[in-house]
């Protein structure tokens, strides 16, 4: 009689775990591949999908040290943490919509769109086609500050921007070989984002929005990660500390 008891309550012990493991299964599988609240789903790009975008955010130990990014590599060539930091990207859609993204991170008062306000660069006009840019918005952050949004969407029009980016930095590396230069913009999937301030650049550091890179000495340290940029010469960094 006691040997029965003590089997039953094994069953039961064992019937427990095994509910409590696929409600946990099916909660990571109803979470995987969301995009950050408020904007669009983003489909991930990726043959690995969203499940190593988990593995990479929940146990990817490999590489926080020396600016490694982990994991083994994937059938498209990135490993688990470069496809989480790609994957998770954030999409606006619009102009107006990556605005309001970046008001959850900043102040970003008195946001506009409109092309003749004066508070965007003179030269911001000028180089609108050749960076890939079709709408522009700006906004204040107090103390002078200003934010200025670079909507290009997705594909083609942030490929633009990035290698006008990369071809501006070889310029500038060019007449001052000694430049200290690691980033200025934050980028999504397709929108960009500067500061004249790079202290209100930094409050986005939790926006999933990555700083695009193309110092060609730029080495990423201790916890500092990378991924791969859509143009050779750039990365895309979580490094906001420039």
């Amino acid at each position: 009689m006691y040997g029965a008891r003590k089997m039953t309550a094994a069953l039961v012990s064992l019937a427990a775990v095994l509910s409590l493991t696929a409600c946990e299964d099916g909660d990571a599988a109803s979470g995987a591949g969301r995009a950050p609240v408020g904007l669009p789903a983003v489909e991930s790009p990726g043959a690995q999908g969203a499940g190593a975008a988990e593995d990479g955010a929940d146990g990817e130990s490999a590489g926080r040290n020396g600016g490694g990014t982990g994991g083994a590599e994937g059938p498209d060539g990135l490993t688990t943490r470069e496809r989480f930091m790609l994957d998770n990207l954030p999409e606006a859609g619009s102009v107006m919509a990556a605005g309001e993204y970046v008001q959850r991170f900043t102040t970003c008062e008195q946001y506009s769109i409109d092309p003749s306000d004066t508070r965007y660069y003179a030269m911001d006009e000028k180089f609108d086609e050749s960076w890939g840019v079709r709408f522009r918005g700006v906004c204040d952050e107090g103390g002078g500050s200003r934010l200025r949004v670079f909507f290009t969407g997705t594909g083609e029009g942030m490929k633009a921007f990035q290698k006008a980016y990369h071809a501006d930095i070889a310029d500038r590396l060019g007449a001052d070989p000694d430049a200290g230069i690691d980033g200025g913009f934050a980028v999504g999937r397709d929108f960009a984002v500067i500061a004249v301030d790079p202290g209100v650049l930094r409050r986005l550091s939790a926006s999933h929005l990555l700083v695009l890179n193309c110092n060609p000495a730029f080495e990423a340290r201790g916890d500092v990660r990378t991924a791969p940029a859509l143009v050779d010469g750039c990365v895309l960094t979580d490094d906001f500390l420039f």
